[in-house]
């Protein structure tokens, strides 16, 4: 088969106390304003104060401003909030540091500095049209994979629901990834968001849209994802753990960056909306439900994946390496506590399956990279086999 792709990434600078490295990339951009944006959580770290001190010893001016969010997915406003005192200011970059949706927002505000209209009006794929000003992304999670990513989601407050803004107009100029930032991150934020990196670079493993480099990256993220979320689950300040979780989300958002989610975090978006889940259990909730949904299409994958995450597949066929693999999935999920069931969100109501499906149905950005295509009725059945 042959492939035409394309790979997108902004500037990555990783590894330990790279964070260091700000003002002077900050000065590389050419900022003499900057709007540091970041959350009440991450000023106890400490980070905060060394990126201030970064910036001032570069000579640049700076405003930090705290973000603090009502819904487990940052609204619209927020960024277009940040946006409109960006432009008061006259900042020309914009540091955002903090979890996915402190980066999500940063990067979105950066987008409304150039373009003219609101969040919603560029819900969707490639419909930002001007490029941002310039941006640095910082994550203190591993993670989102938001500092690398053309992706920023929001709840779309009006219809109750996620939404993705997808674009490479929103993509930051430098991500600065240093481990020691995430060493303070809670352990349940470290589960949650270290299987949703898991997941992105497994979804779009299986996927339609995957392509021999994002291939060989993402097969590489779920094998470290595999071996070192539960040592940084279990010990916060496993500075390795950090690091390998930090290097495996990196590779996690590449994949994520250039060939896309799929059906799970299609289907995962009502269920965030209308219950305020927060991102990774509104996944994890669907995964065995959605996998072994596509798996018809994609064994051979599922037998790789068990194969990256150390199973033993010598000797078993490919139909039984297939379930090796979906079984060390489901296996990990559990052993860091995270729900695999709609039930365990104490999400009982089944009669709302048919609303979510028709929803759901409509996120076609990512349904249509789906390894098996799906109707309404065959995403409410997801549904149903996920309570």
């Amino acid at each position: 088969m042959f492939h035409t792709f394309n790979f997108n990434t902004p500037n990555i600078i990783f590894g330990l106390d790279t964070i260091y490295q700000t003002g002077k990339e900050a000065k590389k951009l050419g900022a003499t304003k900057v709007l540091f944006l970041t959350g009440n959580n991450v000023k106890k770290n400490g980070y905060v104060e060394k990126v201030e001190q970064l910036l001032k010893e570069e000579g640049i001016e700076f405003i930090t401003q705290y973000e603090s969010r009502r819904t487990p997915e940052p609204t619209t406003d927020l960024a277009e909030n940040v946006a409109k005192f960006a432009k008061q200011e006259k900042v020309d970059l914009i540091i955002g540091m903090g979890g996915g949706s402190i980066l999500d927002v940063a990067k979105m505000a950066a987008a409304l500095m150039t373009n003219p209209l609101q969040v919603r009006d560029y819900f969707g794929k490639g419909k930002v049209p001007n490029k941002s000003i310039p941006s640095i992304m910082i994550p203190t999670t591993s993670g989102t994979g938001s500092e690398v990513t053309k992706h920023a989601i929001f709840l779309d407050e009006e219809n109750n629901v996620k939404k993705a803004v997808a674009s490479a107009n929103i993509m930051p100029s430098v991500a600065i990834i240093d481990p020691m930032t995430t060493v303070t991150c809670p352990q349940k934020v470290t589960a949650d968001t270290g299987f949703d990196a898991f997941l992105h670079a497994a979804e779009p493993f299986v996927s339609n849209m995957s392509n021999p480099l994002t291939d060989s990256i993402a097969l590489e993220s779920i094998s470290i994802i595999t071996k070192w979320l539960g040592p940084a689950f279990a010990d916060g300040n496993d500075i390795e753990a950090r690091y390998q979780m930090a290097l495996g989300s990196l590779l996690a958002g590449l994949v994520l960056n250039n060939s896309g989610t799929s059906l799970i975090h299609a289907l995962a978006y009502p269920i965030g909306g209308e219950f305020h889940v927060p991102h990774g259990p509104s996944l994890t909730c669907l995964v065995n439900s959605s996998f072994n949904y596509i798996k018809v299409a994609k064994q051979e994958r599922f037998a790789r994946i068990a194969k990256a995450m150390g199973e033993i597949t010598d000797g078993l066929s490919e139909r039984e390496a297939a379930e090796a693999g979906l079984n060390a999935i489901n296996h990990l999920m559990k052993s860091v506590n995270l729900p695999t069931s709609l039930s365990d969100l104490n999400i009982t109501d089944k009669s709302k399956a048919d609303g979510w499906a028709e929803e759901a149905y409509q996120e076609r950005r990512l349904l249509s990279r789906s390894a098996r295509v799906l109707s309404v009725e065959d995403i409410k059945k997801i549904y149903l086999n996920a309570f």
